[in-house]
């Protein structure tokens, strides 16, 4: 019997444009077909976008920059806020330099440290209620991503706890959280808190600690399934060379655990940065409440797409920012390879 033998076409063998698009495109007449359709529509579509884009009014945009960028903030403190937020920008591009030369670790976290409190002292006059635009989105972003982590962490770890009461404290947190909606959260906290404590917190600091509280739910389940997801054998060795449950999970467990986590993790802090947008609804000028602000001038009434489409580029800008950085970590660390 004759058999039939199949030559594979090598994995590193690359295709031409031509060979591309007819393996992908043009194969059958089926799929010719929809590739003309889709083709004439996404056509028509940027056409129409283009057009619309070149005879669209911008002034809304290029005549409020200041506006945009930090809102009502008073003018004196502008130079200031524009400082803190440039030095953040170099020292997260020294960062992503440094990690690629393998600089240690505790030089980065000094080098931080100094960062962070320039730019407190920058920021000292400067009240919370001040700050709008893309600046409070930013800083309602970082801080609810920086606070919610550690929180997230430790709430993650206690829900695998093999103490009953940690556990269950840990798991109900989890799900009361999860189970509620961010908008829900966001009013609670905003009417309540300030029933009990008056005027002792702003309304920027009643935002981030809901977004604070409403993400470490979701960081903490995020870590519960690292955790789990490290097979048990390396568990066991690591008791077996004497580490106990406290060093297993610090030296052993988490560190896996984290690298499994990190897209998980970027998903959940693209989401906590555009959910920044519900602020405007307690009454926060961040970047859509300042674009509502400008729509009320009487200037600006008919520039409704003008603003919404300028908002969808900046959100969609550092969405994928923070996606591409996570690739490249994940690339980095090897994630998905064998």
């Amino acid at each position: 019997m004759a058999t039939r033998v199949e030559i594979l076409r090598p994995p590193d063998e690359r295709l031409t444009l031509v060979q591309w698009a007819h393996r992908n495109l043009f194969d059958g007449a089926w799929n010719t077909i929809l590739t003309l359709i889709t083709a004439v529509v996404l056509s028509t579509a940027f056409i129409r976008a283009a057009g619309w884009i070149a005879t669209a009014q911008w002034a809304v945009v290029t005549d409020n920059l200041r506006f945009w960028l930090v809102g009502l903030m008073p003018v004196e403190y502008v130079r200031r806020a524009l400082w803190a937020g440039g030095l953040i920008v170099i020292m997260a591009i020294l960062t992503y330099t440094a990690v690629r030369a393998r600089v240690r670790i505790p030089t980065l976290a000094a080098a931080w440290g100094g960062i962070i409190v320039a730019v407190l002292w920058l920021m000292s006059p400067i009240r919370l209620d001040q700050i709008g635009g893309l600046y409070l989105t930013l800083l309602l972003a970082v801080v609810g991503i920086s606070f919610s982590f550690p929180i997230g962490l430790v709430v993650g770890v206690g829900r695998v706890s093999a103490l009953p009461v940690i556990r269950m404290l840990s798991t109900v947190y989890i799900e009361v959280i999860r189970g509620i909606p961010f908008i829900t959260v966001l009013l609670w906290f905003s009417v309540f808190v300030s029933l009990v404590s008056g005027d002792a917190l702003t309304r920027v600091q009643r935002a981030m600690i809901a977004m604070t509280i409403f993400t470490s739910a979701y960081v903490g389940e995020i870590v519960r399934a690292g955790i789990q997801s490290v097979p048990r054998g390396q568990v066991e060795a690591a008791r077996a060379v004497g580490l106990s449950p406290a060093q297993t999970m610090r030296f052993v467990v988490l560190p896996q655990a984290v690298k499994n986590m990190i897209p998980a993790l970027v998903g959940q802090f693209i989401s906590l940065f555009k959910d920044t947008s519900l602020a405007v609804i307690i009454g926060l000028s961040e970047l859509v409440g300042t674009g509502r602000a400008l729509l009320s001038i009487t200037r600006y009434l008919h520039n409704s797409r003008e603003v919404y489409v300028f908002l969808l580029v900046v959100y969609f800008m550092f969405s994928y920012a923070m996606s591409y950085g996570s690739r490249k970590l994940e690339r980095k660390l090897g994630l998905g390879e064998r």
